[in-house]
């Protein structure tokens, strides 16, 4: 019996699927471990009863009410809960210690000192103000961090530790999915290895079940934002339909 089968209630995981979130729900998924999604938004009130950050995803656990936040910690912690054989490598392993540098590597230099820089100072640049610089910056890092990563998935491959998939994946696919959307994928997409072990990792039911959630979230999103400004413009003309509710 593994220690997910002591649970007596599902766990709970903070934040849309639209951001890191997705990481540990496709964990969640591939676990098979039962939980409850709340899409809370980051810098939300109920989110900083959990992480003083402000930032998801956070999980909670039952019935103690344990809490960790940051994706990489829920996901390695998600798979020692199960003792999953494969997804991350026994402790005190020479693999283990692989793989606490690749996630390293994802975490601290390809996210927060790429992408993360991106969304802060251009996409949020409202919030965090804009620095064109340092978005120029952070793209070059980015290429060079990915160009290591790249090499190792190379070596043998097909997975970034090599035959196995492991939670350093799910981490580097959210990553590569992210540079996409934001043009940053030109050194990678049509690179013969990356796309095949893109096509390999999203193969998986747990990822699409994932993305269809996120699919989801983004489409009603979309209608909120469509029925607000239709409300405002009916404001302005003094024909609020929801006036006299």
């Amino acid at each position: 019996m593994t220690m997910a089968a002591t649970l007596t209630a599902p766990l709970k995981i903070l934040g849309p699927a639209s951001f890191r979130t997705f990481r540990c729900l496709w964990m969640l998924e591939e676990l098979g471990i039962e939980y409850e999604h709340l899409p809370l938004l980051p810098l939300s009130k109920e989110v900083k009863k959990y992480n003083p950050l402000r930032k998801v995803p956070v999980l909670i656990t039952h019935p103690d009410g344990f809490v960790l936040y940051e994706s990489a910690a829920i996901n390695t912690y998600l798979c020692d809960l199960v003792q999953h054989p494969t997804m991350v490598p026994p402790p005190r392993t020479e693999s283990r210690a692989i793989y606490d540098q690749t996630v390293s590597v994802i975490i601290s230099e390809l996210d927060a000192q790429g992408l993360w820089i991106q969304r802060k100072h251009e996409g949020m640049g409202d919030l965090f103000t804009f620095v064109p610089d340092a978005v120029t910056h952070a793209r070059k890092y980015f290429h060079k961090t990915n160009r290591a990563l790249i090499g190792q998935l190379k070596q043998p491959g097909p997975y970034l530790l090599g035959a196995d998939f492991t939670a350093a994946d799910v981490l580097y696919v959210h990553c590569l999915d992210w540079s996409k959307t934001i043009g940053w994928d030109e050194k990678w997409k049509d690179d013969a290895a990356v796309v095949r072990y893109m096509s390999l990792c999203k193969q998986r039911p747990a990822f699409r079940k994932v993305a269809a959630i996120r699919a989801q979230e983004i489409k009603a999103s979309a209608t909120r934002m469509r029925r607000q400004r239709m409300d405002g413009k009916a404001s302005e003309n003094g024909n609020n339909p929801h006036s006299k509710l």
